[in-house]
């Protein structure tokens, strides 16, 4: 039930208090694997619309999606072993379309980046999946603190400070949160949970993930240089 409450604690405190010149240490290089992935994403949710080729494609992409499935990387282009490791849990909801296939809508992806570089801590990020996730999202200057309230399951909601992160101009935009170390954000990874962002009093990003054990199995078999 407590889950990653005292990591998110210190995420709050830590994100309040962290440098602007740490975070862009992580901003210059981390972000480049992970922008290309959203944008074939995006490419792939929409591939019914533009070319028939795809459809089979899509469609296995989308019930993926419904159902919810990991992805993990390295999410630096110059990342040596154990470095920038990233798990990604992508889930979308059904979009029934009358006269075409189904579609997708309220796409999440809640992102665990591991250090790399000169940031040793590590980082919990929202992104929306798909044109209506990412119009929903704020309009902000990257690199830039926000205020935004996370609630994590049935613990009571904490309104903290997030990076927003734009990670280049055909990409969606990230909402990340600095946590002091990965072993700690680890350690409190349980197999179902649930994530809800939001902004200005509005949800912006609500997620649930299954697996997350495998999941933290994957990120330490990064970690340790065997991805």
């Amino acid at each position: 039930m407590a889950m990653i409450k005292r990591v998110v604690l210190a995420a709050g405190l830590l994100a309040a208090t962290a440098s602007m010149q740490a975070f862009a240490q992580v901003e210059g290089g981390a972000f480049d694997v992970l922008a290309s992935v959203m944008e074939t994403h995006d490419t792939e949710i929409n591939a019914n619309d533009v070319l028939d080729s795809n459809r089979k494609q899509a469609q296995q992409y989308r019930e993926k999606v419904i159902a919810g499935w990991w992805e993990f990387m390295q999410a630096s282009s110059k990342a040596g072993p154990g470095e920038y490791c990233a798990a990604s849990f992508l889930r979308a909801k059904r979009q029934t379309r009358p006269g075409k296939g189904d579609g997708l809508k309220e796409g999440i992806v809640v992102t665990l980046f591991g250090p790399g570089g000169n940031y040793r801590g590590a980082l919990l990020a929202f992104s929306p999946l798909g044109k209506d996730s990412v119009a929903a999202f704020p309009k902000l200057d990257s690199g830039k603190p926000v205020r935004v309230t996370l609630t994590q399951g049935d613990i009571k909601p904490v309104t903290l400070n997030a990076i927003y992160v734009q990670t280049g101009p055909k990409s969606p935009p990230l909402l990340a949160f600095a946590v002091p170390d990965i072993d700690a954000l680890m350690a409190g990874m349980r197999d179902n949970w649930s994530f809800d962002v939001s902004y200005d009093g509005k949800s912006i990003a609500n997620i649930e993930w299954h697996d997350g054990l495998m999941a933290r199995d994957e990120l330490k078999k990064c970690l340790a240089g065997r991805l």
